[in-house]
């Protein structure tokens, strides 16, 4: 799978500048070197992976003005009466992150799919429970994180890199800056999404008819058995 044939699309549907989608393909090697990264820490493959050429804002029902960039998720998706598990990273993360953060955000990531697949595997359908605020719903986000230091280990600088930032939620201010001035405001594509769209249920069926990696199941038997010492 291409990662950027999403991205093309874009560009050929005229919703983003051919110059943009240069600029974020220029730093292509930061995104295949985190992947990269991330694999040879855990020993294990990464889901398959694109990159959004919109930028989704997650906005609160209760909370005035409250809005948060998700730079990057973990999306489950039924296909042909099977579940994939997608990474979505999104083209301002890549434009604007440094090498540093975007390494975080795919590590950060990949726990996420370990979990999802643990999840899933012991028919647990529902992949996201309901979150009516922003903070619940980052609060939420970390409950469901598998531990960084018990997949990728092997390398201690990149679970240290993931620890710092995401203390709580991603913490990046000029990240932030970034994509506020050089994204949001020159109007690039934003989509807005609520809390409750994060919420994906799964049927018995599809996860019946789907194969997970056998490296992810023997790593969840592993954490299994950790937890019971």
């Amino acid at each position: 799978m291409d990662p950027f044939v999403v991205l093309d699309q874009s560009v050929a549907q005229g919703k983003l500048k051919p110059a943009f989608a240069t600029k974020v393909r220029s730093r292509a090697r930061y995104l295949t070197g985190a992947v990269s990264r991330v694999e040879k820490a855990s020993g294990i493959a990464y889901p398959p992976y694109y990159v959004e050429p919109s930028l989704p804002v997650a906005t609160s029902s209760v909370e005035f003005g409250s809005v948060g960039a998700l730079y990057a998720r973990v999306i489950p998706a039924s296909f042909e009466g099977r579940l994939s598990i997608i990474v979505q990273f999104t083209a301002p993360l890549l434009l604007f992150g440094l090498k540093g953060t975007i390494e975080a955000v795919a590590a950060h990531e990949f726990t996420h799919y370990i979990d999802l697949v643990r999840r899933f595997s012991q028919m647990q359908l529902s992949s996201d429970e309901r979150a009516s605020t922003l903070y619940e719903a980052g609060y939420a986000d970390e409950e469901r994180l598998v531990e960084p230091a018990s997949v990728l280990g092997a390398d201690k600088k990149l679970v240290a890199l993931v620890r710092k930032k995401f203390a709580a939620g991603l913490v990046d201010e000029k990240l932030n800056e970034k994509v506020a001035g050089g994204w949001i405001e020159k109007g690039l594509p934003t989509k807005r999404v609520s809390p409750e769209e994060n919420a994906v249920s799964v049927s018995v069926a599809t996860i019946a008819n789907t194969s997970f990696d056998p490296a992810v199941i023997a790593k969840i038997a592993e954490l299994g058995g950790r937890k019971q010492a």
